[in-house]
């Protein structure tokens, strides 16, 4: 956790140091996980066609549920993380710019869509913006994942393989 993620959660009940330290060696797991199956797959060309990374996504999400066929709400998400994340999302809405950010978040966040963990992120389901002041408070993420906002859920969604690691349910 940096110093500004430190600042600004220590106001919010940031999970103690084991918990952010077990959080990013889940990440770092999954993480060679999905490199380690990716490295299976044939390249993608330099001028690759929506086709064929659609084709590319498909086959590392079918490798990443196969190689976690018990994957389940929590594995990457402890009790302790869920309970900060709520926290951190509880703050930053409560906060002076709060009904704005949440009418933002709602505007674009899709509700009633079903997910699931190993699941592949609804190709029809746009994704949605991720306020700044969320995304600063919770650990940084490698590139390969991202923070988003589905329903009253925030997912963990894997942007190569397009799928959904993990998930916090009741964020709002």
């Amino acid at each position: 956790v940096s110093d500004s993620q430190a600042s600004r959660t220590s106001t919010i009940g940031a999970p103690d140091g084991a918990g952010v330290a077990e959080f990013n060696r889940r990440i770092k797991d999954y993480m060679a996980l999905q490199s380690e199956l990716e490295s299976t797959l044939k390249d993608l060309p330099n001028k690759a066609s929506p086709r064929e990374i659609d084709a590319n996504q498909r086959a590392l999400g079918a490798l990443i549920a196969k190689a976690r066929p018990d994957a389940k709400v929590g594995d990457v998400f402890s009790a302790d993380m869920q309970a900060f994340v709520r926290g951190v999302i509880r703050h930053v809405l409560q906060g002076p710019d709060g009904a704005r950010l949440k009418a933002s978040i709602q505007d674009e966040n899709p509700q009633d869509t079903k997910i699931e963990v190993n699941g592949r992120y609804p190709d029809t389901v746009p994704l949605s913006t991720m306020p700044p002041d969320v995304l600063t408070a919770l650990p940084q993420l490698p590139e390969e994942l991202e923070y988003r906002f589905v329903g009253d859920r925030l997912i963990l969604l894997d942007t190569k393989a397009h799928i959904i690691v993990d998930y916090v349910a009741d964020v709002f």
